[in-house]
């Protein structure tokens, strides 16, 4: 079973660049321009409206914001659902992408609201079907930071209407949301063979611009290495040429120089058997086609190395990892590291071990002390919270004034 990919992010500035390329108004190096026409918008624009960008800003418009709109501000979120490439392959070959769409239209507007989403291309010219979506971030209710304050017990002078309409990237974008929106595509694509991928992994997405820029770094490297392959074999050739021309000096020579041209094209053949090689090597899913057809073969491996994943991302050592996956309870002291709070905390004679979730399953879970690791970072956090609020001092009223000066 493979994995969904779902990436959301902020552009940076005009995103325009982003617009070219979804509209193909700029070709990308990596698209067949023969297939191009097979890409396919899924939301119709207003009359009048004309593109994507002028999508983002009619729904600004007509949204009910009244509040001001900063130049800076984020118009708009860029989304990209896709799946691993060769599952998204096999959902296409089975005939079942526009179902995949569909599937994808349908939480999207389910999620960010339908009129929020102003835009959904499938691209269906590059190696991996996907889709980019356009969603603008409108939401009703009071800022989460006017929500902070009055828990904070901070004075506020106005109060607003909590149905207020906004623009907010920031509200739609909270760590909680994330994390809700990877684990509900998850469950809408698991009728495809996707699954959502490791929480917790340190596996992070690259942007468009910066893959490219990877990519042509690679590319120019692998062009040197070819070109000075190639210097080699043409300066064999013309030894051997000149070998030839010679040839007529003397019976013996010639016996030689046949001997020596037999070696040298042994190694011209194997010059061109290392261009092969390196054209080959420069396959840029070569290493997850062998991980996932590994992971095929022995489905028990991939519940394995998320377990290995998480006990390294704690700080354990491969030896003590190896260990557990014997089936031993260990005892551990030092510091184990929570990702997820971004916090070690201390541990001495701690029991560490392995267990299965259930009888009828393959999941395993890592326990100290008995209780899910999980939940022991959770614990463990809140009573370092709970340790220092106490120990935060007020600000004094007169100097509160004084800061505002």
């Amino acid at each position: 079973m493979g994995f969904v990919v779902l990436h959301i992010q902020k552009p940076k500035g005009n995103d325009a660049r982003t617009t070219a390329h979804i509209e193909r108004t700029v070709q990308p190096g990596n698209a067949d321009p023969e297939r191009t026409h097979l890409n396919k918008e899924f939301v119709d624009f207003p009359d009048g409206i004309q593109n994507r960008t002028q999508a983002i800003q009619h729904r600004i418009e007509n949204a009910g914001i009244t509040r001001k709109i900063r130049e800076n501000q984020v118009r708009a979120l860029q989304v990209m659902l896709s799946g691993t490439p060769e599952d998204m392959q096999r959902i296409q070959n089975e005939g079942r992408i526009d179902d995949w769409c569909q599937d994808n239209i349908e939480w999207l507007q389910d999620t960010f609201g339908k009129d929020n989403v102003v835009s959904a291309v499938l691209h269906l010219d590059e190696k991996t079907p996907h889709i980019h979506a356009t969603v603008v971030p409108i939401v009703t209710g009071e800022r989460r930071k006017s929500k902070q304050e009055e828990n904070n017990g901070k004075k506020k002078y106005r109060k607003k209407p909590k149905d207020t309409v906004r623009l907010c990237a920031d509200d739609v974008m909270t760590r909680d949301n994330l994390e809700r929106f990877q684990d509900t595509y998850a469950e809408k694509m698991q009728k495809y063979g996707l699954e959502r991928g490791i929480k917790g992994s340190e596996a992070r997405h690259i942007s468009t611009p910066q893959y490219y820029r990877e990519l042509f770094a690679q590319n120019e490297d692998l062009k040197e290495n070819i070109e000075y392959l190639q210097e080699e074999k043409q300066e064999v050739y013309e030894k051997v040429r000149d070998m030839y021309d010679r040839k007529d000096e003397a019976q013996e020579k010639f016996l030689n120089m046949h001997e020596y041209t037999q070696q040298k094209e042994e190694e011209i053949s194997d010059l061109e058997t290392r261009i092969e090689q390196l054209k080959q090597d420069y396959e840029p899913y070569k290493a997850r086609d062998d991980i996932n057809l590994l992971l095929s073969v022995f489905p028990q491996l991939n519940e394995r190395l998320r377990i290995a994943q998480l006990c390294k991302g704690i700080g354990l050592t491969i030896d003590t990892i190896k260990q557990l996956f014997k089936g031993e309870s260990l005892s551990f002291t030092g510091k184990l590291h929570s990702p997820e709070h971004d916090q070690s905390f201390s541990v001495h004679d701690a029991k560490l071990q392995l267990f299965k979730e259930s009888k009828d399953s393959d999941r395993l879970k890592l326990s100290i002390n008995g209780q899910n690791i999980i939940e022991w970072f959770k614990q463990k956090y809140q009573e370092v919270r709970q340790a220092v609020r106490p120990h935060i001092k007020p600000i004094p009223p007169t100097q509160k004034k004084g800061r505002g000066v």
